[in-house]
């Protein structure tokens, strides 16, 4: 998974874009930015956008424990910076998102 560019997985192309947490691109989504945040924090925000919409149709979470939104498209992934970690999103294509922790590499749900 290249941070921060188009990801590459077995080939295909354009599967998503992994955001980098300390060079972005920042993304912001209803006013909130979603890059290089406490985890903690943004999770809570995650939740709360959740709570607005349908029952069991916005949160989904990988093996690894990562919160991820399905009307977003996103999983919020974590990164070093020093000794802290920030959140480093992992923004998918709708056809991944069914099946996002098995049709991409390990290297992409690894904090970096």
């Amino acid at each position: 998974m290249h941070r921060g560019h188009e990801a590459r997985v077995g080939g295909a192309v354009g599967v998503g874009v992994a955001a980098d947490a300390l060079r972005g691109p920042q993304i912001v989504v209803d006013g909130t930015a979603l890059v290089a945040r406490v985890p903690s924090e943004l999770e809570r925000w995650l939740f709360d956008r959740a709570d607005a919409r349908e029952p069991f149709t916005e949160l989904f979470f990988v093996p690894g424990g990562q919160a991820g939104s399905l009307t977003l498209g996103v999983v919020l992934c974590v990164q070093r910076a020093g000794d802290r970690l920030l959140t480093s999103p992992l923004c998918l294509t709708g056809d991944v998102l069914d099946d996002a922790y098995h049709r991409l590499p390990a290297e992409a749900w690894a904090i970096r």
